[in-house]
């Protein structure tokens, strides 16, 4: 049997590293038209997706909405800082 959330918020917990690693050292897409922490959201979405599909063929304890929140707000926590303590990277030219 798996157990989601043992699963999905460290997923959330490293892509919001990547994310602000990646917005460190791009400042445009910090900057661009989708807020950074929205592909939080979409990573989010593409794990429920795919936990849908294998629920299926293995059994799988779900996601609760406790769990979603809590992964999502750590994810977008650490994101944020990041790009509080390392700064937002140098001003595009």
């Amino acid at each position: 049997m798996i157990i989601a959330r043992n699963i999905y918020v460290p997923i959330m917990c490293l892509a919001g590293i990547a994310i602000g690693g990646y917005a460190r050292a791009n400042p445009a897409f910090a900057n661009g038209s989708i807020p950074p922490y929205v592909w939080l959201l979409g990573l989010s979405f593409l794990f429920d997706v795919t936990l849908l599909a294998l629920a299926t063929r293995v059994a799988i304890v779900p996601l609760s909405m406790n769990v979603r929140v809590l992964g999502f707000l750590s994810g977008v926590v650490l994101y944020m800082l990041i790009l509080h303590f390392f700064g937002a990277g140098s001003p595009a030219a």
